[in-house]
C-alpha cells in the first residue's frame, strides 16, 4: 500500500488562482465559534448563544441530534444540550459544512440538487461507518463530513465556468454528469479544488486526502484509504437507490469490501441493510 504523496499545496493553489477560481473564506461565525471552542475553558452557553443567532444552523443541529445516531429518549430542544450530545468537534464540522454551502451560494435549482445529493451521500457514509466502526475505526462524524465535502469543488467550478456542467444545469439537476469528463473539458480538477477548500477550512488531514483522492485509491494512506472506501461504497449505493448504472463499481468492489471489513458473501445483505436504514431516515 502506497503512502500518500501529498501534492505541493502551493503549486496547486497557484494553479487554481491562475484559473481565477475563488476559494471561499471561512465566515465570521465559524471563526468566532472556533475561537470559543479552542479556549481553555470553552463555554457551551456562549457557543449556544452564537449558534442560536443563525436559525438555519440551529435547526440543522437539532435535526442531526435527533437522527438515529444520536437518538435520545426525549426530544432535545435546548441548544446547549444538543451541543453537549454532539460534541464540539462535530458541531464545528457541521457548521463548516453549512457555512460552505452559504459561502458558495448559487440560486439555480442545480445547486440545491447538488447539496441534497451531497447530504444523502454523507448520510450513507455515516451509516456505513456506524455499522463498521470496529473494523474501520472511522468516526461517524468524520465519515459524514467526508461525504458532505467530497465534491465541494464542483459548485465552485460551476460558478467560475458558466458552461461547467451546462447540461446538468439546463435539466435542473435531474441527470448527473461525469465530473471528471467536465474537468477534462475545462482543464481543471474538482478534486484539487475540493482538497484546497478542505485544507483552507481546517478539516482533519485524512478527510482532506479522502476528498482529493475519492476517485483514486492508489495514492492514499491507511486512514484516508478506509474513508475513501466508505465514500466509494456510499456513492455506489446512492446510484443504486437512484437506479443509475455504476460503471466503476465492478473494478473497485473487491478492494472496497476488504478495506471496510465486509465479506463478499455477506456484501449484498450488508448493502441492503444500509439502504434500508437510509430509506427509513429519509422518510
Amino acid at each position: 500500500m502506497k503512502k500518500t504523496e501529498i501534492p505541493d499545496e502551493q503549486a496547486l493553489l497557484e494553479k487554481v488562482l491562475g484559473s481565477q477560481i475563488n476559494i471561499p473564506p471561512q465566515p465570521t461565525i465559524l471563526l468566532e465559534i472556533d475561537r470559543l471552542i479552542n479556549k481553555p475553558n470553552n463555554q457551551l452557553s456562549a457557543i449556544g448563544k452564537l449558534i442560536n443567532k443563525d436559525v438555519g444552523l440551529s435547526a440543522a443541529i437539532f435535526k442531526l441530534v435527533s437522527s438515529a445516531f444520536y437518538k435520545s429518549s426525549t426530544p432535545v430542544t435546548d441548544i446547549q444540550k444538543a451541543i453537549a450530545i454532539l460534541g464540539l468537534t462535530q458541531v464545528s464540522n457541521l457548521i463548516k459544512a453549512l457555512s460552505l454551502r452559504k459561502a458558495i451560494g448559487g440560486n439555480e435549482v442545480a445547486y440545491e440538487k447538488f447539496w441534497e445529493r451531497s447530504d444523502e451521500i454523507a448520510t450513507l457514509c455515516a451509516i456505513i461507518a456506524n455499522k463498521q466502526i470496529s473494523a474501520c475505526n472511522i468516526a461517524v462524524e468524520h465519515a459524514y463530513m467526508a461525504g458532505l465535502f467530497h465534491e465541494c469543488g464542483v459548485p465552485i467550478l460551476m460558478q467560475r465556468f458558466p458552461e461547467y456542467c451546462h447540461s446538468f444545469r439546463l435539466n435542473q439537476g435531474n441527470n448527473w454528469p461525469d465530473f471528471r469528463e467536465e474537468d477534462k473539458h475545462f482543464h481543471t480538477d474538482h478534486t484539487v479544488v475540493g482538497f484546497l477548500v478542505t485544507r483552507h477550512w481546517n478539516l482533519p488531514e485524512f478527510i482532506c486526502q479522502a476528498v482529493h483522492f475519492h476517485h483514486d485509491r492508489l495514492h492514499v494512506d491507511h486512514a484516508a484509504l478506509t474513508l475513501v472506501s466508505i465514500l466509494q461504497m456510499a456513492r455506489h449505493l446512492h446510484k443504486t437507490i437512484n437506479r443509475i448504472n455504476d460503471h466503476e463499481w465492478p473494478d473497485i468492489k473487491k478492494q472496497v469490501l476488504e478495506e471496510i471489513g465486509v465479506g463478499s458473501e455477506g456484501s449484498i445483505e450488508f448493502m441492503e441493510d444500509v439502504i434500508e436504514i437510509f430509506t427509513h431516515q429519509q422518510s
